[in-house]
């Protein structure tokens, strides 16, 4: 079981890394604008969590809001764990409401998966 946790969080971890080099590549060429970049810096973790709790309620054989909520409070824990380790020196409300919107993602994917495996 674990393995499939981990599978799934480096499915979910490799798609944010990818996406933000390819979105920090086009920004430092000037083909997106700095607006631009700092909303799909929000977006692309929202929908890799999305997909990610999806994959992981499709392959488990228990709920999937549960599923999706355990993958994302994971993936949030590591981002807070990171950012508080050297990136920012302050935790503000937006960082917590980011942190439970990622959650809420991540289990509206597990619920779809689930959903649609019943169907």
């Amino acid at each position: 079981m674990l393995k499939i946790y981990l599978k799934d969080i480096g499915y979910v971890l490799g798609t944010i890394l990818i996406g933000l080099f390819i979105f920090t590549f086009l920004n430092y060429f000037n083909i997106i604008s700095d607006k631009v970049m700092n909303i799909l810096k929000i977006i692309l973790p929202v929908i890799a969590l999305g997909f990610g709790g999806f994959y992981l309620s499709r392959n488990s054989s228990k709920r999937g809001i549960i599923e999706g909520i355990k993958m994302g409070l994971l993936i949030s824990i590591f981002i807070l764990l990171i950012s508080l380790l050297g990136f920012n020196d302050k935790f503000e409300l937006k960082n917590l409401m980011y942190y439970l919107i990622l959650v809420v993602s991540s289990m509206s994917g597990g619920i779809i998966a689930k959903q649609k495996k019943e169907d």
